[in-house]
């Protein structure tokens, strides 16, 4: 009977049935950095050093939420990997133009639906983020520099370490931030799967 109901209302996430069976897809995993280092650079001399940390640990946070969510778009959630419109929200108008050219280091790639299942960041992750401020003490730009990385493993149980590295420059925009301008590379290396006897 679920057999003939299968074939009469479709496979699929979008199937009727899809409510009353549940999906096979594993739960997809929430980052977040383990260490936020905040730092300033100061556009005018004789700003005194304790207002200059204030602004750095009042800005930090936003920009490490900021950076959070792309990662979290690109890389862990498995239905913005390679897709360009999952993560373009996030930058400038004008750097929005080079999201495509460079989608397989802003996100985990083009090809990753087919040859991996799931997206698993490590614990420790780290981020500094750095303050440019003016003589006003107010934050002009932002620095987000970053090490993330994380497991991505398919089904015939093999993995790959992959190892993101980089750094997003943001600008303020109303009361958000959003990346002007990135440099970002990614390394990734093939583990074997496990043989049999391991397995078993």
């Amino acid at each position: 009977m679920i057999a003939g109901l299968w074939l009469l209302f479709g496979r699929g996430k979008d199937s009727p049935l899809s409510n009353i069976i549940g999906s096979s897809a594993p739960p997809v995993p929430t980052f977040h950095f383990k260490t936020v280092v905040p730092k300033y650079e100061a556009l005018q001399a004789q700003i005194p050093k304790a207002k200059l940390e204030k602004v750095a640990k009042t800005t930090a946070p936003a920009i490490e939420k900021a950076t959070t969510e792309f990662l979290q778009s690109g890389y862990v959630n498995p239905d913005g990997w390679g897709d360009s419109g999952s993560i373009d929200g996030y930058f400038t108008d004008d750097a929005k133009a080079q999201v495509d050219a460079n989608i397989d280091t802003l996100t985990l790639g083009k090809s990753a639906s087919d040859q991996f299942d799931t997206f698993t960041p490590v614990k420790g992750n780290v981020i500094k983020v750095t303050a440019l401020v003016d003589g006003n003490l107010n934050v002009v730009n932002a620095a987000a520099e970053f090490t993330f990385k994380g497991t991505a493993a398919n089904s015939d149980g093999t993995k790959s370490a992959v190892t993101v590295t980089g750094t997003l420059f943001y600008v303020p925009d109303g009361n958000d931030w959003k990346i002007e301008s990135f440099h970002i590379t990614r390394e990734e290396k093939p583990h074997k799967a496990p043989s049999a006897s391991a397995s078993a």
